[in-house]
């Protein structure tokens, strides 16, 4: 049995209430509602509150703020200094908010660029990043030619295994990620989309060999897209850019314009995050008269 809080700063003294379900019988989306207001709390000129700080400026119960404290110290969204005795955002939050800024970089750093491109290719250009077990979408830049493609929309997730850019990023990824992704999160959306390990296994020496990747057909039909790397300052792929278009604008004799344009522009954009080109990003061998066969 939980014995009575009578001071309600000593968390350590209440393990087990704070063990309790977050917001205790309050349905889970007011709680997640109130844990957030908690995590509102704090700003640049508030970094470390107390708890009696928390409790009032949220306006709930003491009981009803540590259990949710509690629960945001259980997943590293808060911390607590016993020495001060007051509470700051975790190591969970900080990660979070890198992924969000350097996503926010990535995306106001592409747009001249991605605009141009599409602009100058005739073809619809992406930018898209890793997002849990798919690729997201973050930027999308549509030319001027009236036939588009409009599967991939901005916000919208795709299969690792399908599509040019969410190729590429698959075969960048480290190899127990990669390992993890290819036995649990493939799916075909096309008969020509890579479903197979050998398949994929070909796919990836091929892209981290010649530095792109052309998709036909793997996605949607009649549908063709090449895309590129693009690198952050430590040289990690972060991000893969894309052009995409209906089949017949990407013949045999205008593929290589395609390819030369989209891995320039990985290039281009991974310089503007800080990415300096050594070994990793040699010179792509882009097929002498287009041949690009399926993926």
């Amino acid at each position: 049995m939980t014995r009575p809080v009578d001071n309600l700063d000593s968390v350590d003294d209440l393990e087990a209430q704070q063990a309790q379900p977050l917001g205790g019988e309050v349905s889970p989306v007011r709680s997640v509602s109130r844990a957030v207001a908690i995590l509102d709390q704090f700003s640049l000129e508030r970094p470390e509150l107390s708890f009696t700080e928390i409790s009032s400026g949220i306006g709930l119960t003491k009981s009803t703020t540590h259990r949710l404290l509690g629960a945001l110290r259980h997943e590293e969204m808060i911390e607590f200094d016993p020495a001060s005795r007051r509470y700051r955002l975790g190591l969970r939050v900080f990660r979070l908010g890198s992924i969000v800024s350097k996503t926010m970089e990535l995306a106001t750093r592409s747009d001249s660029l991605l605009e141009a491109l599409a602009e100058e290719a005739g073809e619809t250009a992406y930018v898209v990043v890793p997002d849990g077990d798919e690729a997201l979408c973050i930027r999308r830049f549509d030319s001027r030619n009236e036939l588009r493609v409009l599967f991939l929309e901005v916000g919208k997730r795709q299969h690792f295994n399908c599509g040019a850019a969410p190729r590429v990023l698959l075969a960048h990824c480290p190899a127990q990620r990669w390992e993890e992704i290819v036995t649990r999160h493939i799916q075909a959306m096309t008969e020509h989309s890579l479903v197979s390990r050998a398949a994929l296994e070909h796919d990836r020496r091929e892209i981290r060999e010649r530095g792109y990747a052309v998709s036909r057909e793997d996605v949607t039909l009649h549908a063709c897209a090449v895309g590129a790397p693009v690198r952050d300052h430590t040289g990690h792929v972060v991000a893969a850019v894309s052009l995409s278009g209906i089949e017949q604008r990407f013949s045999p004799e205008r593929l290589p314009l395609l390819i030369e344009a989209i891995v320039a522009a990985g290039v281009e954009l991974s310089h503007r995050l800080g990415h300096v080109a050594g070994a990793e990003t040699s010179r792509p061998t882009v097929p002498a008269g287009g041949s690009g066969g399926r993926p």
